[in-house]
């Protein structure tokens, strides 16, 4: 009987932990479907399976990082897939007319954070929806990469740093660069989101851009300020695939920006601002990043991973739906 109303006991808690953040439930799935893996498919536990697995998640991850920042705020940055690309094109590019390489990565950064900052003052000072302006530089990042290449990838930028800035070559053992910059800078953001005026702000201008306001909250530099670091993360993504797969397609961001939302929204930010989390950002790139690879290694067909990423985005837009309704119930229970 005593064990009995343990079980019960420990699946009520399970339960409650799920319903009170997804990102949990997701986080037990991805454990279970890693177990499964490793006894059904011999090459899923390799080191080069892994290796590869690690790899494409960074770049998700950097993407995931800005997007739940932007989240939020209550925004949406349709853009970062087109960001990436460009700043990728501008590293490679800027490397090649034999410019330093810190120098090329300076200039992806900034034409990064100027992209993100264009994205804010569209959305905050003209009035235009966060939708609209940032699909409508996606179509403009699109065409000037385009225009710039014609067509054409961008080879012969890569040296021995950048194979290690790519993570293609380890620093030590397993570890690689991209690695300790996504812990450094997803450690550094859940400081500044936790313990800062700014990650405060951020949280209030997403909760309740009106009620921020009248609190003395400048709602616009905070959004503007979403927008940049999104813009930041998306450069910094754009230096790292370039390392990665050693050549830049003019097209090499294309879908990323769904990647980006997927993961961010799995991870447990909310489409409707003022919920999000670093670690959940982390945790949604792992899931994306596995899924897809679990897709590969069985034999599906590759079409098939487009649709699993929007079958999955909606069934964590559910979940998170869900969560809400459950803390709001649970809020309102503790105050009868």
């Amino acid at each position: 009987m005593t064990i009995n109303i343990a079980g019960r006991n420990s699946s009520k808690y399970l339960q409650n932990r799920i319903l009170q953040d997804p990102s949990f439930g997701i986080f037990v799935l991805l454990v279970l479907a890693i177990i499964v893996m490793t006894f059904l498919e011999p090459s899923f536990a390799t080191g080069r399976n892994v290796t590869n697995v690690i790899n494409a998640m960074m770049t998700v991850s950097f993407l995931a990082i800005g997007m739940t920042v932007v989240l939020i705020a209550g925004g949406l940055d349709l853009s970062v897939g087109s960001t990436m690309a460009v700043t990728a094109g501008v590293a490679g590019k800027f490397i090649i007319y034999g410019m330093p390489m810190s120098v090329a990565f300076l200039c992806a950064l900034t034409i990064g954070v100027g992209i993100g900052c264009i994205n804010g003052l569209l959305i905050t000072k003209l009035g235009i929806p966060d939708f609209i302006a940032t699909l409508a530089m996606l179509g403009i990042g699109q065409g000037v990469i385009l225009l710039w290449t014609q067509g054409v990838p961008i080879l012969g930028y890569m040296s021995g740093a950048y194979y290690y800035i790519g993570g293609l070559n380890k620093i030590a053992g397993p570890i690689s660069i991209p690695m300790i910059v996504v812990v450094v800078i997803s450690v550094v953001m859940t400081i500044i989101l936790k313990r800062s005026k700014f990650g405060l702000q951020l949280y209030a201008v997403g909760s309740s851009p009106i009620s921020a306001r009248n609190a003395g909250v400048n709602v616009d530099a905070i959004k503007i300020s979403a927008y940049a670091i999104s813009g930041l993360l998306a450069a910094i993504a754009g230096i790292h695939i370039a390392g990665r797969t050693t050549t830049i397609p003019p097209l090499i961001g294309n879908g990323y920006e769904i990647s980006a939302i997927a993961a961010a929204v799995i991870g447990g930010a909310s489409l409707l601002g003022g919920k999000g989390r670093m670690i959940g950002a982390l945790i949604g790139a792992l899931t994306l990043t596995l899924t897809r690879n679990i897709i590969n290694l069985v034999g599906i067909k590759s079409s098939w991973q487009a649709i699993l990423t929007g079958s999955v985005l909606i069934g964590a837009v559910l979940a998170n739906r869900a969560s809400s309704e459950f803390s709001r119930k649970r809020f309102r229970r503790g105050k009868t």
